[in-house]
């Protein structure tokens, strides 16, 4: 009995400290490997919800068109006290279409004006800051890869992961200096603009040539790019586009040189101002944001940004959903941005989407 307990005894030993240690390396080798497969996943999950957004708000738009026989302008509305300023927001009116009833009634019970056509009670009034319906958050305008931080403002505004295209224009998209509310209202080459209803029929380049809508990507905070705009930057960022590339450093914050940058890109999907609801199509996806002036109403280059790698998803006037590559084809950046209202864009083939009636033929993309 003794023998047989010794032999035991000598080999019933446990691990090693070395064996231990090759053991745990192997686990942490292991999930190094799969954590990137994981996030992956986690992200192609992501992408998909945005993706399935705007596909809602592809068929709100048609479902509206098909009501009122155009689509919504992007900003626009009623004039003077108590009323929305003009600053109204296309999304509004899209309420109804997005399983938003109660909220567009709640809105539509404070109208103090005539025009029933319009929603009333804008984000520019006084004291539009503190009206509820400005404050909730609608599940189809935010995409689960982009921040969900309420940062420019005031917080209780909610957020917008998505903006309305004004084509390859950078003066025309809003009416500030030195483009005027006639120039805005009439020559915007996209598909929305201020006071601006197009038709089907208005699309000439087709309409599955043409962006209706694109994702822009909220702000972390800091000085990077995305979500955030470089203001007061003159009429460099307008006349040559390139010029607001160089507005930013290799790892995507704006220069100390720049200096007003504001975190308000996509804060506020009940405003119409360009910042808070518009992209246009002449910087290619995932680029900055600049101005003309140090106003969130300026003229400028309003890109479209997301924090998917590589592109953004753009919604087509015909309902479908693409994810364009940053690497999009762009033309000449050095430019002087378009004053024309008709003909090609300069912008390559990522202009030529944005316009409605460029006559372009824009190709693969």
């Amino acid at each position: 009995m003794l023998g047989t307990s010794s032999f035991r005894a000598k080999n019933a030993r446990g691990f090693t400290l070395v064996e231990l240690l090759v053991v745990i390396a192997i686990i942490g080798i292991l999930i190094a490997l799969l954590l990137p497969a994981v996030q992956a996943a986690r992200e192609a999950a992501r992408r998909s919800h945005c993706s399935n957004n705007l596909k809602q708000l592809g068929l709100a738009l048609h479902n509206y068109h098909d009501t009122v026989q155009t689509f919504p302008y992007r900003q626009g509305g009623t004039s003077g006290s108590g009323t929305n300023q003009d600053e109204g927001s296309g999304f509004t009116m899209l309420l109804p279409y997005m399983e938003q009833g109660a909220l567009y009634d709640q809105i539509k019970s404070a109208l103090t004006v005539g025009a029933t056509t319009y929603p009333p009670y804008g984000d520019n009034a006084a004291d539009a800051s503190a009206y509820p319906p400005w404050q909730v958050s609608i599940p189809v305008l935010l995409c689960p890869s982009s921040p969900q931080e309420r940062l420019a403002g005031n917080p209780a505004k909610a957020l917008n992961h998505y903006g309305f295209s004004g084509g390859d224009s950078a003066t025309h998209i809003t009416p500030r200096a030195p483009s005027s509310t006639t120039n805005a209202r009439r020559d915007v080459r996209g598909l929305f603009g201020y006071q601006t209803r197009r038709r089907i029929a208005d699309i000439a380049d087709g309409t599955s040539n043409t962006i209706a809508m694109g994702e822009i990507g909220t702000s972390r905070g800091g000085r990077h790019f995305k979500g955030a705009t470089a203001r007061g930057l003159g009429m460099g960022v307008i006349d040559t586009p390139n010029t607001c590339l160089l507005q930013i450093d290799q790892s995507g914050n704006y220069l100390d040189s720049v200096p007003t940058v504001i975190l308000n890109r996509g804060q506020r999907w009940a405003r119409g101002a360009v910042q808070y609801t518009a992209v246009n199509t002449i910087l290619p996806p995932n680029s900055p944001s600049c101005t003309y002036e140090n106003d969130f109403r300026s003229i400028g280059q309003y890109p479209m940004t997301s924090y998917h790698p590589g592109g953004v998803h753009v919604l087509l006037a015909d309902g479908s959903v693409r994810l364009v590559s940053e690497t999009i084809h762009t033309g000449n950046l050095s430019l002087t941005d378009p004053k024309a209202v008709s003909g090609p864009s300069p912008y390559g083939v990522w202009g030529a989407l944005g316009s409605i009636a460029g006559g372009e033929i824009a190709g693969d993309f």
